[in-house]
């Protein structure tokens, strides 16, 4: 009985203090401004930073060699 009711307190303890961790964060701020806005029919493109890029070669050099391998020779 003992061993249940620690138990018990125990898991209520730790989903109270798991829905206090849980809680969502405040939204971001808006991002600055830098510059006059481009004309309303120009649009921006976004930017790829070179660890996203080498991400992304990775995987496709990663999915060709799977491919690669699966065929029958």
């Amino acid at each position: 009985m003992l061993k249940t009711a620690a138990t018990l307190v125990l898991t209520l303890g730790m989903s109270a203090s798991a829905q206090a961790w849980w809680a969502p964060p405040p939204p971001p701020p808006p991002p600055p401004s830098w510059g006059p806005p481009p004309p309303p029919h120009v649009h921006r493109a976004p930017e790829i930073d070179p660890s996203s890029a080498l991400a992304g070669l990775t995987l496709l050099a990663g999915g060709l060699a799977v491919l690669r391998g699966r065929r029958t020779k």
